[in-house]
């Protein structure tokens, strides 16, 4: 979900993109079509697309901290940080909460589906501020809260950034402590702490690839760290996050195909729910499942790269200008 000029060179964060916003649209369009029906191994394998989510917080952790590191960051340039996330971020995905509420509305009158009013005001306002979880209210799309969970990280990173690359000490001293708060806030509350350890591995990860640390030191940081998702977090998220990391290192080639699912990988994050659940919802009675799962998907895709055009790609061009130092904003 970052911007690629960030880390143009690194053409394996297209393809994880890509593959992880498909994985997250296989795992609702399935559930649109088949809801806990599986009738074959290949919709049992889209059952598990969920895990994509985690693939986002690994290449998070990793492209985060690159990109600071490339523009020599420093808590001094954090609210230039937090903006620059912030417009990346916010607005399409804003853009897309209202675009939710107009298509209830049409709904409601058109076929007399649902009620008048998707959420209330108050709903809107937690939602957008991602603070759902801590004033007992209901996302209006459940895949928002890994949205709050990124922001949460851009906000930590900043502020940590200064301390994690100081020295090994502070900066393992740090992991444990904010894998130890993961432990000792309820699950329910889905903060970044609860999900950590995801991005601890993208940050090791950006320490090897830019040789700040070593070999061994990666490794063995990388090992416990499986081990610990193993025992503590999500058995099956194992293979998906070491698959995450031999990508980067491994899939760094670029094609069409890459790029183009890369690019809009955060539209289709955010807008697949509403396109491929509505060729679901009418569809219903007149194709054959896999007929219909596969025009949802190329629907949720063409309708992900039509937003892409007309919203994201707008706040991105945005987002760019923003710069750490001020003189970046002067010519020569």
């Amino acid at each position: 979900m970052q911007e690629k000029s960030e880390n143009a060179n690194i053409y394996s964060l297209d393809w994880l993109r890509g593959i992880a916003s498909l994985m997250v649209c296989f795992f609702h369009v399935k559930k649109y079509i088949w809801q806990t029906d599986c009738p074959n191994l290949l919709t049992r394998i889209f059952q598990e697309g969920y895990l994509g989510v985690y693939m986002f917080f690994v290449i998070s952790g990793f492209v985060i901290p690159y990109s600071m590191h490339a523009k020599n960051y420093s808590i001094q340039k954090f609210w230039r940080f937090v903006a620059k996330r912030t417009i990346r971020i916010e607005p399409p995905y804003v853009i897309f909460v209202l675009l939710l509420f107009l298509w209830n509305i049409i709904l409601y009158y058109w076929k007399g589906w649902g009620s008048f009013s998707l959420f209330s005001l108050k709903d809107f306002l937690l939602n957008i501020t991602y603070l759902v979880p801590f004033f007992k209210s209901k996302w209006i799309l459940i895949i928002f809260w890994t949205l709050a969970v990124e922001f949460q990280f851009y906000i930590l990173t900043g502020l940590l950034y200064d301390s994690l690359m100081k020295n090994h000490f502070i900066r393992y001293a740090l992991y444990i402590t904010l894998l130890g708060l993961g432990i000792l806030i309820p699950e329910k509350y889905t903060t970044v702490f609860n999900n950590y350890i995801y991005f601890l591995i993208g940050f090791q990860t950006f320490l090897f690839y830019t040789k700040q640390i070593k070999r061994s030191e990666y490794l063995l940081s990388t090992a416990l760290s499986l081990i610990f998702i193993y025992f503590v977090e999500l058995k099956i998220a194992v293979p998906v996050v070491a698959f995450t990391l031999l990508a980067i290192f491994f899939l760094n080639y670029k094609t069409k195909i890459s790029d183009f699912f890369g690019k809009i990988s955060y539209s289709l994050y955010l807008t697949h729910g509403l396109a491929g659940g509505a060729v679901a919802v009418f569809t219903v009675t007149r194709m054959l499942p896999w007929f219909r799962f596969s025009l949802a998907i190329m629907v949720s895709i063409a309708f992900a790269f039509i937003y892409f055009l007309l919203v994201e790609k707008i706040f991105l061009k945005w987002s760019k200008k923003i710069k750490y130092n001020p003189s970046e904003n002067l010519p020569g």
